[in-house]
């Protein structure tokens, strides 16, 4: 199984995860969450998720929520040694859902392509949606 690891600014990583568990109505099992705060560094930060990433032997997905931030900064840094890990960025609900529900069938890379296409589709204008009509 594809190993989920979740690196965000504060405790988002942890809140995301525990509403899609919420959502799923099933904790998520496997899942690492690394928080990034204003005294990380980034040296720090990437020996922590490399720590993560040590049983990741089908390969591992980290999200991020934001390119170019700390987080993200933290995961590129720490993942430059592993080819069977891929890191995506502007983590939302939709994507977290969708890496929870297909990590077991999916390769990495195929899962990494899936959750970056179905993280882009759930991104909406709900209003112009509407007043278009469906």
């Amino acid at each position: 199984m594809v190993k989920l690891i979740l690196v965000t600014h504060a405790s988002l990583a942890k809140h995301m995860l525990e509403t899609a568990a919420q959502i799923l109505g099933k904790t998520a099992e496997g899942v690492e969450t690394l928080s990034v705060t204003t005294s990380s560094s980034i040296e720090q930060g990437a020996n922590e998720l490399k720590t993560l990433l040590a049983d990741a032997q089908e390969g591992a997905i980290v999200l991020t929520d934001i390119f170019g931030g700390s987080a993200t900064n933290i995961a590129l840094t720490a993942t430059k040694d592993y080819p069977k890990c891929y890191v995506i960025t502007g983590l939302n609900l939709s994507m977290l859902l969708t890496a929870l529900n297909s990590r077991k069938k999916l390769s990495v890379k195929e899962l990494a392509e899936k959750i970056e296409a179905d993280g882009k589709r759930a991104v909406i204008n709900a209003t112009e949606l509407l007043i278009k009509g469906f």
